[in-house]
């Protein structure tokens, strides 16, 4: 019986210790999600490596600082949402001209805390996708239909990925690149 007890203990000591060691990857930083701190988490991200938390008051919520690429295409097999995803936008003569696009960024591994509390896993579909597309919806209403398509393309990118990258510095996000890919007439206007 003595054998069974101190066995049992081990046991429960053991999964204890398991339970609060965490391995972090190195393109991921890890948010500490804790019942004992008095804000709920802890101010600095988990790095690279094995880490320890508190068995079963803390968790740790991963996240990717690699290049993460979001589209938005007509092509109904591109993009991450499936079917039509381009923005459709209104030029300053009145046109409607739809748009792909891609952002190409990361999480700035400083800021991912501030990410997670703001945002949490949300960040993808209510930030990257909707303060892009408005955005460009705003650079295109600036611009005739053939400066879109070919005068002034370039400074309308240009003054996109600045404004995008600016929109996604103040929210901890790097943009790295922003692409124009496709630019599409109405049927009526081609």
């Amino acid at each position: 019986s003595t054998a069974i007890i101190v066995t049992a203990i081990l046991g429960v000591i053991l999964t204890s210790i398991g339970a609060g060691l965490v391995f972090i990857p190195p393109d991921q930083r890890g948010v500490v999600i804790s019942a004992i701190e008095p804000k709920g988490y802890r101010d600095q991200a988990l790095q690279p490596g094995l880490r320890w938390v508190i068995p079963y008051f803390e968790n740790v919520v991963s996240y990717s600082i690699s290049r993460q690429t979001y589209t938005m295409s007509i092509a109904p097999l591109e993009g991450q949402i499936q079917g039509d995803d381009s923005v459709a936008a209104r030029t300053s003569d009145g046109q409607e001209v739809l748009l792909d696009a891609s952002v190409i960024y990361a999480i700035e591994p400083d800021k991912v805390v501030d990410l997670h509390i703001a945002w949490q896993k949300r960040y993808i579909d209510e930030l990257i996708r909707p303060l892009t597309r408005g955005v460009i919806r705003n650079a295109v209403a600036q611009y005739g239909v053939e400066e879109v398509y070919s005068l002034k393309r370039v400074e309308m990118t240009e003054q996109i990925t600045d404004e995008v990258g600016r929109k996604f510095s103040e929210n901890g996000i790097i943009l790295l690149d922003f692409i124009l890919r496709n630019i599409t007439f109405s049927p009526e206007y081609a």
